[in-house]
């Protein structure tokens, strides 16, 4: 009997080794950001966030380019925030587990040739070496890409009217070099109404967004007094928006 019980024991103990690793193991479902000065959200300030987001979030975790941090406004952005302190929050509890955030932003960016996977050194070129980099530091599993661009792309006619085909290009290439083909993409709309002196362009680009892929409709979303950037309120409904359309794609 004595016998019996050490054996017992002793599969008990391997059991948890095991179940052990496997935890260690278990992947991160993670989210990539990538676009322009509105995913960056350099307009968008701290203060007006609403007070339940501005501490850390315990259900999600930010990618610094080294380390994996929990998810807060100061960490993700230099200044500001953008979409994805609301959308941690949504989607982590959506999922009822934590998720991973990578983030990859630049001011004045256009699909043409600053995100262009044609384009060396490219912010896409950045974003993938980001990824990989995450991938190191620990297990993951990519489920969907959001992106907030266009505005630079509506300025030039030329750069409006490639850029449906580039927006194709752009998601064909992420799924084959993040290794992930059934990739989920969405982006947000260019809103409508932007000032056409500077954006003479927009409702091409909008209509290249239509056509190309899932995408939230931003006209309704807040926006400062240039009529371009999301105000904190604008930012946080947009990632609600967000967390709301991919668990919705997920979901199918």
């Amino acid at each position: 009997m004595n016998r019996i019980s050490k054996l017992l024991s002793l599969l008990l103990s391997i059991l948890g080794i095991q179940t052990s690793l496997l935890a260690t193991d278990d992947a991160l479902p993670v989210f990539i950001f990538a676009g322009g000065s509105n995913m960056s959200g350099g307009r968008s300030k701290l203060e007006a966030l609403p007070q339940e987001l501005k501490a850390e979030q315990t259900n999600a975790l930010f990618f610094d380019g080294t380390q994996w941090l929990p998810v807060s406004p100061e960490k993700v952005n230099k200044r500001g925030f953008g979409s994805e302190v609301s959308f941690a929050a949504s989607m982590s509890q959506k999922l009822g587990r934590t998720i991973g955030i990578i983030k990859h932003s630049s001011h004045g960016t256009s699909l043409d040739t600053v995100w262009s996977p044609a384009t060396p050194d490219s912010l896409y070129w950045e974003l993938i070496r980001k990824v990989e980099a995450a991938r190191k530091a620990r297990p993951i599993q990519i489920l969907g890409l959001i992106m907030v661009q266009g505005s630079g792309d509506s300025k030039d006619q030329k750069k409006a009217e490639a850029y449906a085909a580039n927006l194709q290009a752009f998601i064909q290439a992420a799924r084959k070099d993040l290794q992930t083909p059934n990739l989920l993409f969405v982006c947000s709309r260019l809103r409508a109404g932007q000032p056409k002196d500077k954006f003479p362009f927009a409702p091409l680009v909008r209509q290249a967004q239509e056509a190309c892929s899932e995408f939230v409709d931003c006209d309704a979303l807040e926006v400062g007094d240039d009529e371009v950037h999301f105000t904190a309120q604008g930012q946080v409904e947009l990632g609600r928006l967000f967390a709301d359309k991919l668990h919705a794609m997920m979901s199918k």
